[in-house]
């Protein structure tokens, strides 16, 4: 049974990693004629654009799983009275979910980053993980035509899990025009992930991770993500509001 709370009015799920990775494979083992499961992971940027987009609000509380990714989610659960077991960034419940398809029990499809760099991804992963079921990839840079041909490709190779990194929030709204049409047991939004696995970008040391600095060292790797980050204030302002002002 599902258990969420709620982050200015968009529901979170309670779970860890662990919880989170099972919920997915659950996804996976559901009948191919059902819908397919939506999996996204909203921050703090994220929920903050979704106070004001009500387009994405919908299709974030639209989501079969929607994991805590982000450290400033968290800390928001708390001041509203509530707990979250733990931050569950998509890169880490994507890595869990490749680590445990390793020997083929799930086929991916990898949509999205620059041209080269998903190519470059995949060969990095399966590198790492030889016997990993990758049935197709490609760039996220979409126009009508090529959209039609990748929707296609997609539907031929049926892959278990669907993996959108086209950054929020163009993934969520690609994913909710599309999703109903694709023959897929679960799609999920992973963001920049395969920039990092592509080795384009570098993930903050494990320290940072775990003192919720992550954040900041992103912000040191691309100093162009400051106007990004301002919501990140807003966000703060938002959640106190939500707690104190009726």
């Amino acid at each position: 049974m599902r258990t969420t709370l709620k982050i200015l009015g968009v529901k979170i799920d309670i779970l860890d990693l662990t919880g989170a990775v099972n919920r997915v494979i659950e996804f996976t083992k559901q009948d191919s004629a059902a819908r397919p499961a939506l999996i996204v992971t909203p921050n703090s940027e994220m929920l903050a654009l979704a106070s004001s987009d009500q387009e994405l609000f919908n299709i974030l509380n639209s989501a079969q799983l929607a994991t805590a990714d982000g450290i400033g989610v968290v800390i928001a659960a708390r001041i509203m009275g509530q707990q979250l077991p733990e931050r569950v960034a998509g890169f880490d419940l994507m890595q869990q979910l490749l680590a445990n398809s390793a020997s083929g029990e799930r086929s991916f499809y990898f949509l999205g980053s620059k041209p080269g760099v998903v190519d470059q991804a995949v060969n990095n992963l399966q590198e790492h993980y030889p016997d990993l079921n990758i049935s197709g990839y490609h760039h996220g840079y979409l126009n009508q035509e090529n959209t039609a041909e990748v929707l296609q490709e997609i539907n031929q190779q049926q892959p278990d899990l669907l993996l959108v990194g086209m950054g929020a929030p163009l993934q969520e709204k690609f994913l909710a025009a599309n999703l109903s049409r694709l023959k897929v047991k679960a799609a999920f939004t992973v963001g920049g992930s395969f920039d990092v696995i592509a080795g384009q970008v570098n993930r903050a040391p494990r320290w940072m991770q775990k003192a919720g600095l992550e954040w900041l060292y992103r912000l040191l790797q691309e100093p162009s993500r400051l106007g990004r980050m301002m919501a990140l204030p807003y966000f703060v302002y938002l959640v106190l509001k939500n707690r104190f002002i009726k």
